[in-house]
This record gives C-alpha cells, structure tokens and sequence, in this order.
C-alpha cells in the first residue's frame, strides 16, 4: 500500500536551502510534507550529512572527534533549537517508524548516500575516541529504517570529469567561486552564516567572508572536507567507492543529457537546452579523449557526465521504466539502483527548476512525488 512518509529535498555545491523551495512547495501544494534543509554550499560530504542530521533532528552540529582532529577544525558546529523534522526516526503512536523519501540533486544525491551510510554502519572511528554518552546517534549506526527511498538526480555518483580536465582554469574558478562567496555573503552574520565556513577560518570580525587567498589554497589541498576534491572521480571512489545498496531501501537514479555528437561522434557539444552558464563546462566534458575515461563519459548534462550520473559503478542496477508522467504503480525491486531512461534535451539545472516552464516543472514534480509515494 502507499506510503506517507514526508520528503527531504537536498541540494547540491553551491547552492541554498531556495534551490529547492519551488519544489517543496509543488510537493506540499500536492498534499505531501516535504522539507528543504540548507546546507553548506562547499562543506564536504561528511560535514553536510553532520549538518543535515542536526537540522533535521535537532540539537549542535557534532562533526566527531576524530573527524574533527583529522581535519582541523572544531568538533561542533552550530545549534538548531528547533528542529526541522524531530519525529524522524521515531516511532508513531502505532508503533511505526517513522521514515522519509530523500531526493537529491546533483551533490545532494551523493551526500544522501553517505548519510545512509552512517545511519547504518555509523563510524567506528569516532567510536573509538568518544565516550558512549557523548557519541552523535549519527556515528553510532544502527539506524536500519530510517529511509524508505532515495531518489538521485543528475547525481556525479562517479565524480565529475569537468574537475579534472579543465586543470589551471578550474582550480582559478575556485577562486572565483569563494570571491563570489565574499561578495554575496554581505555584512550581516545571517548571510554570511549561510556559507557555513567559520570552522575554515573564512569569516571576519564583521562576519563578512573573506576573500582569503592563503585559506583558499589550504583549503583546496586538502583529500577531505574539500568538496570540488571529492567531486572528482578519484574523489568520488574515495569516499563512497565502497558503499553497497541495503535491501529496506528503494534507489531510484535520473540522468540527464544536454549535448549532441558532433565531428563524427568525437566530441560532444551544447544543445540548446542547456543554460548558458554550462554551456563551456558542457565542452570541456564533450571533448574528454582520455586513457581513463573512455567515450560515454562525453554525453552531458553541463555539469555530471552521463556515465557518472547513471548509478554507482561498483553497486548493481537495472533498467526501470516509471512510465509515462511516472504513472507506473506496480512492484518496484528494493536494495538496487532502479535507473530511468535517459532524459534529453535536458539541462543539469532543470530538476531545480532553473529556466523552465513553471507549468512543466510543476507536473514533473507532482508525478514524481506522487510515484514515490505509492511506494509501499
């Protein structure tokens, strides 16, 4: 029979707790309970399902001990004396638990993996140094019913090869990105809060972000709590090269493609469904001839390659056809990626919402929702 558990939208790099707001209200206009956390538009995997729990629970971001010596930088972070979404977790007056159906977008797909990941097995690091009655529920594992579904969109499972073949002009967009962080962060302690990077050391006195080359550098060289590393393929086999699926779990993966063959097959290049601002991250994917990646790591979106944003490469998965408008409504196999077809023309941006029609979005979100929700 159907299932009411609300949703948990989780956005990607760079972006705000508003990225999703269009489709949370789509959801919650559907008749569904659905929340959009914000999280940390550069924090890495680890600190971003950190930060979710917290928001979603209640309570002070604990990032662990041994995560937090690892890494240098402070143990907790901030305080949510209201929690988003308390009852998650718990058990309903029938004695039920009480689950969710997460949906990520891009990076949000991953950090949904990772968090399953420690709801599960938790950390044995962490563990080891911490004392029973100070260990986050978070590290401590055994959380086997939390998720009923995750459902990944444009997701870079693989990693994303537009991070390591563009060379010195990523690594000077980087900079850019934290400039533009600076800039937008404003004066107030609320706007600059929002890039969550105080543990970094990259907000002043005047809780403005500083635009602090040496930081930025410290920052990009580090093999973890760096998000743009653990984008990349090596990053991604890193951090969740190892995961599995759970059999209690439904995986459901949508992938894009915004590009079309072009010199014979060779490259790759823009459609005109993507947005201009992945139209040359869009070429620097299309054009990859590589020893490591081979041709089907060329087909994009303007952000994930289609190799990459399929399903994990080490975890199983089959062809699933949802049906027209996601209509189908009959048994769905649980503990392994249930892949759509291929959607195309189509733009990274679009499952947020970015440049498209209002009415389009609307019932994509809806039949998506509604699917999920005949779930039993």
């Amino acid at each position: 029979m159907p299932n009411s558990y609300p949703f948990v939208l989780i956005h990607g790099y760079n972006n705000m707790s508003d990225t999703f707001a269009p489709a949370r209200h789509i959801l919650n206009d559907a008749g569904y309970e659905c929340y959009s956390p914000h999280i940390g538009p550069f924090s890495g995997l680890w600190d971003r399902c950190c930060e979710l729990y917290a928001m979603l629970k209640g309570g002070t971001v604990d990032y662990g001990i041994a995560h937090a010596k690892r890494c240098d930088h402070g143990r907790f972070g901030k305080t949510y004396d209201e929690a988003m979404f308390p009852q998650w977790g718990e058990l309903d007056e029938n004695g039920q638990r009480v689950k969710a159906n997460f949906i990520g977008h891009s990076f949000g797909g991953a950090t949904i993996r990772f968090l399953l990941h420690l709801l599960k097995e938790g950390d044995e690091r962490e563990r080891e140094v911490t004392p029973a009655e100070s260990l986050s529920p978070l590290f401590a594992g055994g959380h086997e019913d939390w998720i009923h579904s995750i459902t990944t969109m444009a997701s870079p499972h693989n990693g994303t090869t537009v991070l390591t073949m563009a060379g010195g002009y990523i690594y000077t967009s980087y900079f850019m990105e934290f400039r533009r962080a600076n800039l937008n962060s404003g004066t107030s302690k609320e706007d600059a809060d929002k890039y969550d990077l105080d543990r970094f050391g990259f907000t002043s006195d005047k809780f403005r972000l500083r635009y602090a080359p040496d930081k930025i550098r410290a920052y990009l060289r580090r093999k973890e709590d760096n998000c743009f590393y653990e984008l990349t393929p090596s990053g991604a086999d890193k951090f969740t090269g190892d995961f599995h699926p759970y059999d209690d779990v439904y995986y459901f993966s949508i992938a894009a493609v915004g590009t079309e063959p072009a010199f014979g097959g060779e490259f790759q290049v823009p459609t005109d469904a993507l947005v201009e601002r992945h139209r040359s991250s869009a070429y620097i994917m299309g054009s990859m001839h590589s020893k490591y990646y081979g041709p089907e790591w060329r087909p994009n979106d303007g952000r994930v390659p289609l190799a990459s944003a399929l399903a994990p490469k080490n975890e199983p998965s089959q062809d699933f056809d949802p049906g027209e408008g996601f209509s189908y409504r009959g048994p769905v196999q649980k503990g392994i990626w249930n892949v759509f077809p291929v959607e195309q023309p189509k733009d990274h941006n679009f499952y947020i919402g970015e440049e498209v029609d209002e009415d389009v979005y609307r019932e994509y979100i809806t039949n998506l929702g509604n699917f999920i929700a005949s779930l039993d």
